[in-house]
């Protein structure tokens, strides 16, 4: 036969011995028919031309990876993460009408991304010490061929537990203990649920607990032990998304490369109107406070002035006098202040705001229009010279998103040669 001609390696051998049984009759020929055709299409990839195939490197790299992956992760090692896994997200199937505890929340989410850490980089990944190598990792170094077939006897039939099946329980897990009736998301929750969401690469639950965060009843605890909830206002401070945790959640969509996903991240936090009071609220409150008690600092100072110059003019006239050249003074200094900052469009780069908008309102929304800048700049053209010839569905989706927010998407007159 074909089949003995071929030349086999010792490992695979051992491998083959190890896997033999007395009563497995088709066990040897069907592994033996899978090494050849792995081994063959590993010598195909090796006997590929040497012209430039980004395909071909990307599945050879996929390869390796999940060849060492398979390799150090056993299936013992799977099933006991699982277990783990389930034990963590018990919660998520308990109902007590009592509110958790926020710290046995965080505790949870970040036991999850400490186990998906370890999945996604994996032990054998590591490299290790060359030093004092030991007999067992000599006897492991092999090929990626070889430790991918030896990894087919390791899997217990007739289902197994994978890795990336590990890793979307994870994240459906994680997702289920926030839309739990009993879990309230505070600010720490939602930012350590966006970087486990971020770590496993699914940002596609993102906008729903978004705007879950805004809208899940907040529980209150009685004197008397017993629990209320209560539904809390959308527009509400509380219920804006921290910036930290939307900016890390729109890199996220972008990674993923999903257009919906990321205006949707957007219109669900930059755009909310919760976001908008509280940006007027931790940034706008002081200045305005000080322009309110303006008048009455003004005035006192006048009145020490007209104190002091009481000599050479009247007090009220040095009073008037002095009330009239600070407030002139402030104002017009505030006023050139505003103008310079709402106007400033240094930071932009491909989206600018339309004509007509005012001023008050190109600042409230700057951190919108900054986010729909980021997204233009992943999704056209990276040189500035092939800007405006970007074509597509997804461009055409995105200039009319842009237009019926008030903003512009690459302004001719903004364009590179075309001042």
């Amino acid at each position: 036969m074909d089949l003995v001609r071929l030349p086999i390696c010792r490992h695979c051998l051992s491998a083959l011995r190890r896997s033999a049984k007395p009563n497995a009759k088709a066990t040897s020929p069907t592994i033996l028919r899978r090494f050849i055709s792995a081994k063959t299409h590993n010598e195909r990839l090796r006997a590929t031309p040497t012209q430039p195939r980004k395909q071909s490197v990307q599945v050879l790299e996929s390869l390796l990876v999940a060849a060492r992956s398979a390799h150090t992760v056993s299936s013992q090692d799977l099933n006991a993460l699982h277990t783990r896994v389930l034990e963590l997200s018990s919660i998520s199937t308990e109902q007590t009408g009592q509110p958790v505890e926020e710290q046995r929340v965080l505790y949870i989410l970040e036991q999850f991304q400490a186990l998906a850490a370890d999945l996604i980089s994996g032990p054998g990944l590591h490299p290790k010490s060359e030093t004092s190598p030991s007999p067992q990792n000599q006897d492991d170094d092999k090929t990626a061929t070889s430790a991918l077939l030896g990894s087919v006897n390791a899997r217990p039939y007739p289902s197994f537990i994978s890795q990336a099946s590990l890793l979307h329980t994870i994240s459906e897990r994680a997702e289920a203990l926030l839309r739990h009736p009993d879990v309230f998301i505070t600010p720490q929750i939602l930012k350590s649920y966006v970087s486990l969401q971020t770590l496993l690469h699914q940002p596609s639950s993102l906008p729903d607990i978004f705007d879950l965060y805004a809208r899940k009843p907040i529980p209150t605890t009685s004197p008397t032990g017993k629990t209320t909830y209560s539904t809390p206002s959308p527009s509400k401070i509380n219920s804006a998304i921290p910036s930290p945790t939307a900016q890390l959640a729109l890199e996220s969509a972008i990674a993923a490369h999903d257009l919906s996903l990321a205006l949707d991240i957007i219109t669900t936090s930059f755009c909310a109107p919760a976001y908008t009071r509280a940006k007027i609220l931790r940034q706008a409150m002081i200045p305005l406070s000080g322009l309110v008690i303006l008048p009455l600092a003004a005035y006192t100072l006048s009145s020490q002035y007209a104190a002091f110059f009481q000599s050479s003019m009247s007090p009220g006239y040095a009073t008037g006098v002095a009330f009239t050249g600070i407030m002139a003074y402030v104002v017009h200094v505030s006023t050139i202040g505003y103008v310079a900052i709402t106007t400033s469009n240094d930071q932009m780069d491909r989206v600018t705001w339309a004509q007509g908008v005012p001023l008050w309102e190109r600042w409230i929304r700057e951190e919108e229009r900054a986010a729909i800048d980021k997204v233009a700049g992943k999704w056209g053209f990276e040189g500035r010279e092939q800007r405006g010839e970007e074509e597509g569905e997804e461009w055409g989706v995105l200039r009319e998103w842009v237009g019926r927010r008030g903003m512009e998407l690459d302004r001719r007159e903004l364009m590179e040669g075309m001042e």
